[in-house]
């Protein structure tokens, strides 16, 4: 299902919620993800919401990058290929998979869950990156200044968090942007799926019947949505996009609705995350550390 808003001089938006069009739409060479900040006031200010993840010496984070960008290319490949080694990345991040598999079993972590999960995440870069409450609420702060209302973000930024939370997020990251996306943005996806285990693994015996990958299937979640432009006037199979329209694909409402599980990834997708193999191993193997028990019985 699509639907479009239109408010001369305030917005122009279409969003898009079915797999086969989010799917299109998101292939179409028309729609991009730089934003020009034409279309409306709406427009002009999720542009600038998005305009923060530049450096000063204008590079950009890489989710931020569009198709054509030949840099976008070479890092997405590279950092695919290195997330591609499963197992031994796994057992990098495996005190922090235990932790994070007692809390799903009994609900206790001796530091907050986001905290584990970003490091985690950070470790998969950097064998000796440390997370702390400090860095996870810059996270936090990065995530809700793309989603605040006008005054709430005007605030973030007034009071400098914003900047502040960019240049933690960055230095952790070692002005690795890829790096910086994961930990500040992409962490939260597996902070939800790491809590919606805990809530599986409170009811009956759920913690022994299901198995990982059952688990995995029931918690894994994409983000709620992602923002595109329409840079010239077109279609996307049965959607018609205007010029300077505003995307905004409702990633996880059509992923319930696919049958494929890498949906949440894009994988196969132009913009695939270079995370899909990895992401869902993780949490798999969180899922089995929480159903083994001190002595190692499962």
């Amino acid at each position: 299902m699509t639907f479009t808003i239109t408010i001369p001089g305030i917005i122009r938006l279409v969003a898009v919620t079915t797999p086969d069009e989010v799917l299109a739409v998101n292939d179409a060479s028309m729609v991009q993800r730089s934003l020009s900040g034409r279309g409306g006031l709406v427009n002009r200010l999720v542009a600038a919401r998005f305009a923060v993840f530049r450096s000063p010496d204008g590079d950009i984070w890489p989710a931020f990058r569009d198709r054509p960008d030949l840099l976008r290319g070479e890092r997405q490949t590279a950092l695919e290929a290195r997330l591609s080694n499963v197992e031994p990345l796994l057992r990098r991040i495996a005190p922090e998979i235990a932790e994070l598999g007692d809390y799903v079993r009994d609900g206790v972590a001796h530091r907050s869950t986001g905290v584990i999960v970003q490091q985690a995440v950070g470790r998969l870069f950097f064998a000796d990156y440390a997370a702390s409450e400090k860095s996870y609420d810059a996270a936090r702060i990065l995530q809700s200044w793309l989603s605040a209302w006008p005054l709430h973000a005007f605030w973030i930024r007034r009071s400098g968090a914003l900047q502040a939370s960019l240049d933690r997020i960055m230095d952790l990251s070692r002005g690795d942007m890829a790096c910086a996306h994961a930990t500040a943005l992409a962490v939260d996806n597996i902070v939800r799926s790491i809590k919606l285990m805990r809530r599986l693994a409170r009811h009956g015996d759920n913690l022994a019947k299901i198995g990982p990958q059952d688990a995995l299937a029931r918690t894994l979640r994409a983000p709620s949505h992602v923002v595109r432009e329409v840079r010239d006037e077109g279609s996307a199979g049965p959607v018609r996009l205007r010029a300077r329209s505003l995307v905004l694909l409702a990633v996880e409402s059509a992923r319930r609705q696919s049958a494929d599980p890498s949906f949440a990834f894009f994988a196969g997708a132009w913009n695939r995350c270079p995370a899909h193999g990895i992401v869902p191993a993780l949490l798999a193997e969180v899922w089995q550390a929480a159903r083994t028990d001190t002595r190692g019985c499962t």
